[in-house]
């Protein structure tokens, strides 16, 4: 896989497992587009998600998730962040895997707590009721076997970003001297 000339990296996972932090640097490294799904969906309503769940339903968002990928997977050359949940669409996830190179980036549900209670952004993402541990491992325990099947390659995400990132080039068979 020495090179990626055209081709998409895709970063899925669980929320909070660091995909849009890690995107946004290996697309730096790389002189690709970074892509936030979420962003996107964002963008296209003029609705946080939060909102656009509360007035429409998770069903509009997967809705509006899907139109995204659709129209981004038409391009090349970019890192793309995808929401948490875009492997519950089977349809995405062959958008995904036919024009890019899938890598799960993988957090036990314990970190992602610790994060999600560490993110200023916290507030802004759909609500989770309750027992925020017990949610979180329901939701991964109940994604996990589509995450795993739609990945190229699976990242261990409780290390450094650089050392994620680091991982991705290397897993792509890239060296320093082929990077922007």
């Amino acid at each position: 896989m020495g090179s990626l000339k055209g081709g998409n990296i895709v970063l899925i996972g669980p929320r909070a497992c660091g995909k849009s932090t890690v995107g946004r640097l290996l697309a730096e490294r790389l002189g690709f587009d970074f892509v936030d799904t979420d962003e996107e969906v964002q963008r296209r309503t003029g609705l946080e998600i939060a909102q656009i769940v509360q007035l429409y339903g998770w069903e509009r968002f997967r809705e509006e998730e899907k139109e995204v990928i659709k129209e981004i997977m038409k391009r090349e050359s970019q890192v793309i962040a995808t929401g948490g949940g875009v492997v519950l669409d089977e349809e995405n996830v062959k958008l995904l895997k036919e024009n890019g190179i899938v890598f799960l980036l993988w957090l036990e549900p314990e970190k992602i707590v610790e994060r999600l209670k560490k993110d200023p952004q916290f507030e802004k993402r759909p609500p989770l009721k309750g027992d925020l541990l017990g949610e979180v491992r329901e939701v991964v325990e109940e994604r996990k076997s589509l995450y795993f099947s739609a990945a190229h390659f699976v990242l261990d995400a409780s290390k450094g970003v650089m050392e994620v990132v680091e991982e991705i080039l290397k897993a792509m068979g890239l060296r320093d001297e082929q990077l922007r």
